[in-house]
């Protein structure tokens, strides 16, 4: 069973890492990188409460001690005195990188296997990757590069004001997220996070889906629908690939802004809406506008609080953290523990990622596939751009790889 019932625990104190007291640089260097990552979190002494009381709604509660967790009836006596759900305790110098769990996955025991050191990329990884066990659960942007946690510190100034928020930059450098994680660190937040992607729904039906119809308002209409604005109310719409929208539902699409008020297809009456309103695109705006192709009015209404997301290859030190959390996510799918060899780290900082996160995303997930005793190599990774310039496509070269190592 958990340490407490869920109902009972406090969000502030829905976790707890243990750090070794004695460590001072490996500690420190967590704290960097959860604030890097927009994680709010109080420290404190073994025996001493929590002073900051600007801290009281934090997600993470830190204590630094050299206690033993197994046997310890002291520790398991003081995490449900205070309401702790989870406990991690972290050690470095390990034999192996391994994972144990007690009390039904309620405490991990994480062992490192190396001695902390700040130049290592493999325990750059490590530390993420104990993050991405930590705090899964709570949303934040896995990074370590400078401009784009300036952008978490941006993100949660625009969540905290109701404003209309354009976030333009290149196929897959995380524009969702972004604009998820926009949702989370607002008011909004416990109502829903409803994305429409303005590309992929033909133009007969986007008008529909978006603001709704009336039973009977055209072929197939056989029951009203009241579409995603209405759906997300309380909430936060996203509006994918907004410069896809053809012109004649833009004009729809300003009234909504400008009234926030909905019609639907074949209604007479129109409807409030309270709604957070967040478009995408991987296009100049402003060259859309002067080509007549989007309405110089509806940008700027959108346009209120622009942002950029970059490309890969211009924030590389994001490259650990975001593999981090794609290999996490796929060991919890087959409950494994995965580590990312020192030299497979070196090749992905080499490589250019034209294609962005999703490209990192793509080669993770085959390596993962690939890899045997827990740990992905140099020879799991097959990148798309280094495979286009020879003679195989992707599937022949994975095809080629399998073939090599039955041989």
């Amino acid at each position: 069973m958990d340490l407490v019932p869920s109902l009972q625990t406090p969000d502030w104190r829905f976790l707890m890492i243990y750090f070794d007291e004695k460590n001072e640089e490996a500690n420190g260097y967590f704290y960097q990188c959860l604030k890097t990552r927009g994680l709010e979190y109080a420290s404190f002494k073994p025996g001493c409460e929590i002073q900051d009381k600007k801290k009281q709604n934090c997600y993470l509660s830190i204590c630094e001690t050299s206690l033993e967790i197994e046997g310890n009836q002291n520790i398991i006596n003081f995490l449900k005195q205070h309401f702790f759900k989870k406990a991690v305790f972290i050690k470095f110098g390990s034999e192996k990188f391994a994972i144990n769990t007690f009390l039904n996955n309620s405490i991990f025991e994480i062992h490192l296997p190396y001695e902390f050191d700040l130049q290592s990329t493999v325990i750059e990884y490590l530390v993420h990757y104990v993050i991405e066990l930590a705090v899964g659960e709570y949303r934040n942007l896995p990074c370590a590069d400078a401009a784009s946690s300036n952008l978490v510190d941006l993100l949660r100034k625009i969540a905290a004001r109701d404003v209309t928020v354009l976030v333009n930059g290149p196929t897959g450098t995380g524009k969702e997220v972004v604009s998820q994680l926009t949702h989370e660190f607002s008011s909004r937040s416990e109502g829903p996070f409803v994305a429409v992607n303005c590309a992929a729904i033909p133009e007969q039906m986007l008008e529909s889906t978006l603001f709704g119809h009336e039973k009977g308002a055209f072929t197939g209409a056989v029951q009203q629908n009241v579409g995603l604005f209405r759906a997300a109310g309380g909430g936060t719409i996203l509006l994918d690939e907004i410069s896809e929208m053809p012109l004649s539902l833009q004009a729809k699409l300003l009234r909504v802004l400008q009234e926030k008020r909905v019609m639907g297809v074949g209604g007479s009456n129109e409807t409030p809406v309270d709604v957070r309103i967040i478009a995408t695109t991987n296009r100049d705006m402003r060259e859309e506008v002067k080509a007549s192709r989007f309405r110089e009015d509806l940008f700027y209404r959108l346009n209120v609080f622009p942002i950029n997301t970059l490309a890969l290859r211009d924030r590389i030190k994001d490259i650990i953290p975001i593999a981090a959390n794609m290999v996490f996510k796929l060991d919890q799918q087959s409950n494994t523990h995965t580590l990312l060899t020192r030299e497979a780290i070196h090749a992905l900082f080499q490589y250019d990622w034209p294609g962005n996160v999703r490209e990192l995303g793509n080669v993770i997930h085959r390596a993962h596939i690939l890899s045997s005793g827990n740990k992905i190599t140099t020879a799991d990774l097959i990148f798309d751009g280094y495979v286009a310039e020879g003679s195989m496509n992707t599937a022949d070269a994975l095809a080629a790889k399998l073939q090599n190592e039955k041989a």
